[in-house]
């Protein structure tokens, strides 16, 4: 029995034994796996990581980079420059696309002058970028569209905001210099009343390095001094960071604001030539008549009178009929334009009477 008793005792202790045994090996073995899984995984462990894993990191990033680089040059070695000029729409040069940067159609807002602006959604967030400067044929002059990114090898990014006027005419031209940059004033206008840092002058893709005297100096008026970019830097491709493009003049503004616009421009002529907005009130004579001014405004050239002392002689005769009239005959070319405007100070009325005939 004793014996018995014995055994039964040692095979107790013995399975006991293997119990803690087994136990051992189960947690010693649950915590190499949680090591090793923290080790592959775990960001606290990262100072852990072998120098084969560090070198293929740095690889990763390495290669990372050429592509990135890779990719950019793709991109600008892609920028495609096409002529401002395009001869297929000579037919066409004044409608639709028209024949100057012809690959791109306009944004239209109702009863507002179509306009292109760049960057924008229309232009896929792209920069509108020119190349060349020639004065004589505009097929020479390129224009193409670029990501800030990945502008063309030596470009010049030209900061601010540029204004682009494209006339089928002349920036010259008292009338059709006023058309075609009336609609920046409309819309500086619509946004916040922004003045630009620079103009951009075309016709038939074809640059031009100034407008009109008496343009000009309306626009200054209205905006402050302002360059006429020349691209005088070098035969690099010149890039805007903001630009607005004009290429209809104000075909499609409504009447409405036609007349906001040249409201506007009166009022500041007026104001950048110093005229008292109340005017010199009622004038009269020493016999208590009032007075009445009357200009004869002449100019020289193929538009003048044959006879211009004939012309002359009919308003003084016509003049002298009515009491207080004063005739006075003045050569537009002799004038500044302040004396301009205070000779006539409601010129610009003309051009809104014009459009209120449409």
């Amino acid at each position: 029995m004793k014996m018995e008793h014995h055994l039964k005792s040692c095979t107790r202790n013995k399975n006991k034994w293997l119990t803690m045994k087994y136990i051992s090996i189960f947690f010693f073995t649950l915590f190499l796996v949680v090591i090793l899984y923290h080790i592959q995984y775990s960001s606290p462990f990262d100072f852990s990581l072998s120098a084969r894993s560090q070198r293929r990191a740095f690889l990763s990033q390495e290669n990372y980079s050429d592509v990135i680089e890779t990719m950019t040059a793709k991109l600008k070695d892609s920028v495609t420059f096409l002529p401002l000029q395009d001869l297929r729409f000579r037919e066409t040069a004044i409608t639709g696309h028209t024949w100057f940067m012809s690959s791109l159609n306009d944004t239209r807002e109702e009863n507002e002058a179509e306009h292109l602006y760049f960057p924008s959604k229309a232009s896929k967030g792209r920069l509108l970028c020119f190349k060349g400067r020639d004065t004589k044929d505009g097929t020479k002059n390129l224009y193409a569209l670029a990501w800030r990114e990945s502008l063309p090898d030596s470009a010049i990014l030209l900061e601010g905001l540029t204004f682009v006027s494209y006339t089928y005419y002349d920036h010259k031209n008292l009338w059709h210099g006023l058309c075609a940059v009336a609609p920046f004033v409309r819309w500086s206008m619509k946004n916040e009343c922004l003045k630009p840092e620079r103009w951009v002058l075309f016709h038939w893709g074809e640059l031009r390095l100034r407008m009109g005297s008496w343009v000009q100096q309306l626009m200054q008026a209205n905006f402050g001094e302002v360059k006429v970019e020349g691209f005088d830097r070098g035969d690099v491709p010149y890039c805007f960071e903001k630009a607005i493009v004009m290429r209809h003049e104000m075909s499609q503004m409504g009447q409405e604001n036609k007349l906001k616009v040249f409201d506007l421009l009166r009022c500041k002529a007026r104001s950048y030539c110093g005229i008292n907005p109340a005017g010199k009130g009622r004038e009269i004579n020493e016999r208590e008549f009032p007075i009445i001014r009357l200009t004869l405004l002449m100019r020289r050239g193929s538009r003048s009178f044959k006879n211009a002392t004939v012309v002359t002689d009919i308003f003084a005769k016509e003049c002298a009929r009515v009491e207080g009239c004063i005739l006075h005959v003045v050569q537009s070319e002799d004038l500044s334009f302040c004396d301009q405007v205070h000779i006539f100070p409601f010129f610009l009325s003309v051009f809104s009477n014009y459009y209120r005939k449409f």
